[in-house]
């Protein structure tokens, strides 16, 4: 009896080491199913001139893909990069406000349920507007300061801050959500007057130097210049890649944040832990920022529940952008996506009559209210801009337009409450919404 108990015991035990075995390979043949997915999807996407930038991606802690994609295989090029190269993040810097804002309310010394006014007099509804709408853009601030006519990169924070007090409310505050710079601006204020230093060097001091962020630093208002390998950004233009100025003069300097898809892993490692994680995922258990610019597009991405992370940073605007991300959340999930391929998309007939619901004009906040007006010419839509017709549509479907074949931007017309139609446009990878007048 004991030695068949031996026998059953190592029988047990041989076939539990052998269970482990096979699940390890199972979770390594996944791994690298989603490596593999990974790497071919931005081959592809670099293939047809639509992605040069770098990709981290982690999934349950196992480093899946570290990868630079250029262009151009020549390193003297001036959009090659590396993964060492630093880039601007831009909007990513308004995630590590969000996470100064909970590391100060963490130690007393701020609540994000506090009013504007106890901080800034001067502000139309300043008692009503939280800071918890200001990081949630529900202070109904514009997205950019309107009505002014010089040069945003000039301005200091101090006199961002009354320009900003000038703005009218597009809404009354908690009631809707529009994408506001001037909110954050004001944010970045609040974070440098309780630290009592600039916000860039709140971000050095408070972040970067603790998380051992050696890479990554501030173009402005900073002690110590951490530039090391910067990528130049560019644009697509005449059928070639054109490099524009990193710093543009209509942009705010308070958060003009560099950094390198390694160090921005660092931040994301250290957010996604308790007590920040709470403060900051979403319903869906998901800490994401993206930022972007004329020639610049970034990306962090982590999703706790799904326990995967993910950077993506580019020098060139010309990346069908959220496309991409969603893309890349479907692949980190092994779910199917279709590859990036050449568009050839085919244009029908649409009667005058359904064409005739879409004509007006539509206001794109996130454009600093940019008014285009879609008007009927011969069989299809076309856009003007202050009178002067600036593209011509054709019909894809009875509500989605494109102007050029090769793309797959669009502009789509969704019908609202009131029976009339807004617009959705896509642009340079990102859609923005016009609402009809």
């Amino acid at each position: 009896m004991r030695y068949f108990l031996f026998i059953f015991g190592m029988m047990v035990f041989v076939a539990c080491g052998q269970n482990s075995i096979q699940k390890e390979k199972t979770v390594s043949t996944k791994l690298a199913y989603v490596r593999d997915s990974l790497d071919t999807y931005f081959t592809k996407l670099t293939e047809l001139r639509k992605f040069n930038g770098v990709v981290l991606a982690y999934k349950n802690d196992t480093l899946l893909l570290d990868k630079a994609y250029n262009l151009s295989a020549q390193p003297n090029n001036m959009a090659y990069v590396t993964t060492n190269h630093q880039f601007d993040i831009h909007s990513v810097s308004k995630l590590m406000a969000y996470y100064l804002v909970a590391q100060l309310e963490l130690e007393g010394k701020l609540s994000i349920d506090q009013t504007l006014d106890t901080y800034f007099d001067g502000f139309s509804k300043g008692n009503e507007i939280t800071l918890k709408m200001l990081l949630e853009h529900k202070s109904g601030l514009p997205r950019e300061l309107i009505g002014f006519e010089g040069e945003e990169y000039l301005l200091t924070s101090d006199e961002i801050l009354e320009l900003s007090k000038e703005q009218k409310l597009l809404f009354q505050p908690g009631t809707d959500v529009q994408y506001s710079n001037v909110g954050y601006e004001i944010l970045y204020c609040i974070v440098s007057k309780i630290y009592g230093k600039s916000f860039s060097q709140c971000v050095v001091d408070e972040i970067f130097e603790p998380l051992g962020m050696d890479s990554s630093g501030a173009h402005f208002f900073v002690e110590k210049n951490r530039v090391k390998l910067m990528a130049q950004n560019h644009v697509f233009k005449d059928d070639a890649l054109e490099p524009v100025d990193n710093i543009q003069k209509d942009e705010f300097r308070s958060a003009r944040l560099f950094s390198t898809a390694k160090d921005l892993k660092k931040f994301m490692d250290h957010i996604k832990q308790e007590p920040y994680a709470s403060f900051l995922m979403d319903k869906y258990g998901v800490i994401a920022k993206d930022g972007g610019s004329k020639g610049i597009r970034a990306q962090v991405y982590s999703d706790l529940e799904n326990h995967f992370d993910f950077v993506l940073l580019a020098n060139y605007d010309g990346m069908p952008f959220f496309d991409t991300i969603d893309d890349m959340v479907k692949l980190m999930k092994s779910e199917p996506v279709d590859y990036p391929k050449e568009i050839n998309r085919v244009a029908i007939q649409v009667d005058e009559e359904v064409l005739q619901e879409y004509t007006g004009a539509y206001t794109f906040a996130d454009f600093d209210g940019l008014v285009l007006e879609i008007k009927i010419e011969g069989d299809h839509l076309i856009v003007l801009q202050e009178d002067e017709k600036v593209g011509e549509l054709k019909a894809e479907s009875l509500t989605v337009f494109f102007e050029d074949p090769k793309s797959a931007e669009s502009f789509e017309f969704i019908l609202n409450e009131s029976g009339t139609y807004d617009a959705l446009m896509g642009w340079k990878g990102i859609i923005v919404e016009g609402k009809r007048k």
